[in-house]
């Protein structure tokens, strides 16, 4: 195959992730993979299953015409380039394929170019609501942004954030925001808030940002006092969509790429998973405007001098209830609360049969523990 047609073969690759990389009328995303990867690196990339697998197994699929040594040291670059997974931490090394988002994109921290920032935008512009809009299962959910949660008494841990980080055994880490870094490379820099460095790891994700030089390490404090920054810099906290995430993003909404994309359709609601949503009440509102000045959704508007929120754009964030002055917005919870999956292969699992259906789940986990995914 052609150098081009190689790219486009790995467009369609990662296109069949459980969330995908689709193709555009422009053509931006073949640019983007060509300053990401090499001919070889995306003949490798195709190569890998989306679990982990030794490097014996890889090299048996592979077929690439380079030694096993060569390939292991090739796998290591991609995996500190971001380009794909990789598990050197015990035992035997294994690599695995990464989703474009959340992935690939996120591991170019600091290391965009003023060139791919820009295609980056385009294709974001052009091709991302289609592959992040969830037919069920999303990504990423929007957990109160507020400590106390007036709402009820009964919290469940994977709704409470600073819980999260108060249980985990570390370590913690925080890294620069890569949409902000992006939009900052293309001329548009944040319309919200100077802050960069707010991207908040912790576990095995912030392992792996640390030893690629992407992040340094922070105590459980000072993270919890970023969450705090967070509010009074008006942005919404997204953590991973799992009961024990291992990122958190502090997103605003002129820079995210997943609150812009959701943004630009009538239901953000339906992109993110969320428990809570906000509510006025129009006897304590006094029409100051706070609330509206704060939501990132455009889901609050003034209507006969009291505010009012439209459910099917309010991501249950609590931005707009952290400053109102009077204390009229509060966050109630949603009828039917959802839990999270229980881990990052789970919620993958899950979004990739809601997807491609139960039966092709089925043929391709088949494929996948056999090592015989191609």
């Amino acid at each position: 195959m052609s150098d081009d047609d190689i790219y486009r073969e790995l467009q369609r690759d990662l296109d069949r992730m459980p969330v995908g990389f689709p193709r555009t009328v422009s053509g931006v995303e073949i640019r983007i993979l060509k300053q990401l990867f090499t001919p070889l690196e995306a003949r490798v990339t195709m190569s890998l299953s989306m679990l982990l697998e030794p490097v014996p197994v890889i090299h048996r699929r592979f077929k690439g015409g380079i030694s096993r040594e060569s390939l292991k040291e090739l796998l290591d670059q991609m995996a500190y380039k971001g380009l794909i997974r990789g598990d050197t931490g015990q035992g035997e090394p294994r690599y695995g394929k990464l989703p474009f988002v959340i992935g690939i994109y996120e591991g170019q921290v600091d290391r965009l170019s003023t060139e791919l920032a820009r295609d980056l935008l385009e294709y974001f512009d052009q091709g991302l609501g289609q592959a992040i809009r969830p037919k069920a299962t999303p990504q990423l959910r929007t957990v109160p942004i507020h400590k106390p949660l007036t709402v009820e008494r009964h919290v469940a841990q994977y709704n409470d954030i600073r819980a999260s980080v108060r249980n985990s055994e570390g370590p913690f880490a925080v890294m620069n925001c890569i949409c902000r870094q992006a939009s900052d490379l293309a001329g548009k820099p944040c319309r919200q808030t100077p802050v960069r460095e707010n991207c908040l790891t912790m576990g095995g994700a912030a392992t792996v940002m640390l030893d690629h030089g992407q992040a340094r390490p922070i105590a459980r404090e000072r993270m919890l006092e970023l969450l705090d920054e967070a509010d009074r810099e008006g942005l919404v906290l997204q953590p991973q969509n799992i009961r024990n995430p291992q990122f958190v993003c502090c997103c605003c909404g002129c820079c995210c790429v997943a609150l812009k994309t959701a943004k630009k359709f009538a239901r953000p609601v339906d992109f993110f998973s969320s428990n809570y949503l906000a509510v006025v009440n129009e006897g304590e509102c006094r029409a100051c405007g706070a609330c509206i000045n704060r939501c990132q959704m455009d889901a609050v508007h003034m209507r006969e001098s009291n505010a009012r929120v439209d459910p099917e754009r309010c991501i249950g964030c609590g931005l707009c209830v952290t400053t109102c002055p009077s204390g009229a917005v509060k966050l109630e919870q949603k009828p039917r609360p959802t839990m999270p999956p229980s881990s990052t292969a789970a919620l993958y699992a899950k979004i990739y049969r809601e997807r491609y259906g139960t039966a092709r789940f089925a043929k391709t986990a088949v494929r996948l523990v056999s090592h015989r995914w191609v």
